[in-house]
């Protein structure tokens, strides 16, 4: 019964609507609310758009709604994702004119961009380091983006004959960022390199969708969106309390900050596929959409997770364990834990429940948008 009242884009709107809200509940930031007002209503039109060229025009608002808030602290990435608007502005002509191939070329390149794909990363680097609230408010908004890509984009045989080389690509990205987390010396660039490996898994979900796995990519971006939102929103908490968090600063901290301490694990196991939370379902839909298209890029993705498991564990254990150290701030406050508790509903309801969003996103995004019917002879049917 429950399921019959959801639908993808309802449920896909609450998510976002948390990843928007969060960040600006948890610190208290008000400058923002007409943006972030803005930035819901772009959201909802893209989601429940009936055409192409409408949603990725909302899309590319939202983007741009972005960069505004980006340009004072993150030039960087103000440009990259004023680079995405355009490029989902012209995904929405190519669709308006049946160009399905340049469409989807288009898509995926925003997807990138706004994931933090390597080596197109730069952007999404500058605003982890230098504007997290804007990093973690345009996960919601790449979220959106990616649904648009499934419903719009990913239904024709361009996009079918391209899938393997996004896979390949998404694979090799994500060990990229796997391997780059390793080598971190602080918590700030561990966050830089979870958010470019879990770019590359998205990236790798969205080319395996072309194969009728649109629920699991769907599933993919929401998980990694509800992982690293709340893993930025901890990091941000610890370095407002003790300031940036060098791994070879002794640690201790979990004594002084244990709520802290323990809404940072789980927020960083669930972005491992932690049993029990939607990372490990979305894993495993992933890896089995994967195995479709290259066993080779499967091995990849399984690799890069493992990696990123090891390196998770040494980044909380020299942030949090070792010698006490007194810290004066308090724990977390009633607003960052009522943020957490949110957060971590969503990511324990999917986990234990993933049919409410797979069936709804398999009912909805299964259905071939009328631009990409194609006739032999004709081209698309408009």
């Amino acid at each position: 019964m429950i399921t019959g009242l959801l639908s993808a884009p309802w449920e896909t709107f609450v998510v976002c609507l948390l990843l928007l809200v969060a960040p600006a509940v948890a610190t208290g930031w008000r400058r923002s609310v007409r943006t972030l007002a803005a930035l819901v209503i772009a959201a909802a039109v893209a989601l429940f758009a009936p055409a192409g060229p409408l949603a990725y025009g909302a899309v590319a608002i939202g983007a741009l709604l972005h960069a505004f808030g980006a340009w004072p602290s993150s030039r960087t990435g103000a440009v990259w994702l004023t680079a995405s608007a355009v490029l989902a502005v012209a995904t929405g002509a190519a669709l308006d004119a049946g160009r399905l191939t340049e469409a989807f070329v288009l898509s995926t390149l925003a997807i990138a961009l706004r994931a933090g794909v390597l080596p197109l990363n730069a952007g999404v680097s500058s605003l982890c380091e230098r504007a997290p609230i804007v990093q973690i408010q345009q996960l919601a908004s790449t979220i959106v983006l990616v649904f648009v890509h499934l419903r719009f984009v990913d239904h024709h045989p361009e996009a079918v004959a391209l899938a393997p080389l996004v896979v390949r690509i998404g694979a090799v990205a994500a060990l990229g960022g796997a391997l780059l987390s390793i080598v971190q010396r602080d918590l700030r660039g561990f966050y830089r390199a979870t958010t470019s490996m879990h770019g590359g898994l998205v990236l790798a979900a969205v080319g395996a969708a072309s194969h009728d796995n649109f629920a699991a990519a769907l599933l993919v971006v929401v998980s990694a969106g509800l992982a690293l939102g709340g893993l930025g929103i901890m990091t941000s908490s610890l370095e407002e309390r003790v300031g940036a968090v060098r791994f070879d600063d002794g640690g201790g901290r979990v004594g002084a900050l244990p709520r802290l301490a323990v809404a940072y694990a789980f927020f960083g196991a669930a972005g491992v596929a932690m049993p029990g939370t939607s990372g490990f379902v979305a894993d495993d839909l992933l890896l089995h959409a994967l195995w479709m298209e290259s066993p080779v890029s499967t091995v990849l993705v399984i690799v890069s997770s493992a990696t990123l498991a090891v390196s998770t564990l040494v980044a909380y254990s020299r942030a949090f364990l070792g010698r006490p150290v007194p810290v004066l701030a308090p724990d977390l406050s009633a607003r960052e834990r009522v943020v957490t508790a949110a957060l971590f509903g969503f990511l324990l309801v999917l986990g234990l429940a993933p049919g409410l969003l797979i069936g709804p996103a398999d009912a909805f995004l299964t259905v071939v948008p009328e631009v990409a019917i194609a006739v032999p002879g004709a081209g698309a049917v408009r």
